[in-house]
């Protein structure tokens, strides 16, 4: 009995050392956060050019492959953070959403006009800041390099976000060429709180800066794919940041 209980003395007894330990000391392999979202910064074209103060529209292809789902897709991005996106289904028709810069919107053939409230809300306004480009740290409560992870091959390093509204997410940049490769977080949407894995992977050049050319959405046990053939930088149309006669409406009216 004496030589089996023993080592479970010493287990017991490493673990509580490991517990007292600083963090400090057991994270000292992970690099500073800091470090980690600069050298992010720089691999997509640096500082300068991600502030940069430019509009762009992106193009592409959007994709349900388990659901045989296919069609177009537009996004516009203004400099003051206002952003829409458009996805056209042969045969459903348009799925739109926007931010104006105060209000958020969604709108499709299933759930009709609505504004956006609550979670929904905060996360879109927090994703449009145009801080959120360079990860500012005034829109952060904390920011904290967490763990090790790997998305398609890629070993990356998962970095926690804990936002001024509380909201917490993660996003995976990889050791090899430090671009971003993941972000996890759980997001409000009409059917509750879901979590959400993003891929992010093809990075291309356009105009000053790196943008990921496939991006795949993991959710509900299903997944969206979005490929971009085309991003225009600066001289853009703006048209589509308008919100559609529906959704003006219900702003007019307070909601």
């Amino acid at each position: 009995m004496t030589m089996h209980a023993r080592p479970s003395r010493i287990g017991a007894f490493a673990l509580a050392l490991i517990a007292a330990l600083p963090l400090a000391v057991r994270g000292q392999d992970l690099p500073p956060a800091q470090e980690v979202i600069d050298r992010y910064v720089e691999a997509i074209g640096g500082r300068a050019a991600a502030t940069a103060e430019i509009s762009t529209q992106a193009s592409g292809s959007f994709e349900v492959p388990a659901m045989g789902l296919t069609g177009t897709l537009v996004t516009v991005n203004a400099p003051d953070g206002a952003m829409a996106m458009k996805v056209t289904v042969p045969g459903m028709g348009d799925i739109l959403s926007g931010y104006t810069g105060e209000v958020g919107w969604s709108m499709d053939p299933m759930t009709g006009a609505r504004l956006l409230e609550g979670g929904e809300l905060t996360s879109m306004e927090e994703q449009a800041d145009p801080r959120y480009r360079v990860r500012d740290a005034a829109l952060f409560q904390s920011v904290e390099t967490v763990g090790e992870n790997e998305f398609e091959g890629d070993a990356c390093w998962e970095v926690q976000y804990t936002w001024i509204s509380g909201r917490v997410t993660t996003e995976c940049f990889s050791k090899d060429s430090g671009l971003m490769v993941a972000s996890i977080s759980m997001q409000e949407s009409p059917m509750g709180e879901v979590e959400v894995v993003s891929l992010m992977q093809n990075y291309e050049q356009f105009g000053d800066l790196l943008y990921p050319t496939l991006l795949r959405q993991q959710m509900m046990g299903q997944e969206q794919v979005m490929r971009l053939t085309e991003v225009k930088v600066g001289d853009v149309d703006l048209q589509l940041l308008v919100p559609p006669t529906a959704i003006q409406t219900l702003i007019d009216a307070g909601g």
